[in-house]
């Protein structure tokens, strides 16, 4: 076993992610709109596009800027199998290199460890714990922030301790 997937999660390097598009499938033009990567002590990347849908050149000089934030850690994100399909196909079309991530879903940790509440949106799941959104959700910065809060609920229901009690997983994806 590496030694990151045993450590305690208290002192693993986490980053909560949440990206915002302009549709539901990038391969029929949906376009990445809002970016936003937060940490313990904040929000530590936030873009938000001027125009909808947004150029290529901006996106292209965004990608990049994300991607390194992404590495610094575990990604945590809330069904993050939607937002990686854009991110990969954004960073192919757009000539960004590959990937390399460790990530946890919260969507899967929550159908995991909860008694089945009537949906698994965010901000349902966030009302089972009785706890409020710090800012406005279906926004990247929103999102990201709600989803850190809910991945601390998940983990003090679930007893977690590692990323692999935490159901941690990789991708790799493109050139390295």
């Amino acid at each position: 076993m590496s030694q990151w997937t045993d450590r305690p999660l208290r002192t693993a390097s986490l980053v909560f992610f949440d990206l915002e598009t302009t549709a539901l499938r990038p391969d029929r033009g949906g376009r990445i709109c809002e970016m936003a990567v937060v940490d313990p002590q904040g929000v530590r990347f936030d873009w938000c596009s001027d125009e909808a849908p947004p150029r290529d050149d901006v996106v292209a000089t965004q990608l990049p800027r994300l991607l390194n934030h992404l590495e610094a850690g575990i990604v945590v994100g809330h069904n993050l199998e939607f937002d990686f399909r854009f991110l990969t196909y954004e960073a192919e079309r757009l000539g960004c290199g590959g990937l390399d991530l460790r990530f946890a879903d919260t969507l899967g940790l929550a159908r995991a460890l909860l008694n089945a509440p009537d949906d698994y949106q965010l901000g349902t799941l966030l009302g089972h714990f009785d706890a409020a959104p710090n800012e406005e959700l279906h926004t990247a910065v929103g999102d990201a922030l709600a989803t850190r809060a809910l991945f601390w609920r998940l983990v003090e229901t679930g007893g977690l301790e590692t990323p692999t009690d935490a159901n941690v997983r990789r991708l790799q994806w493109g050139a390295g």
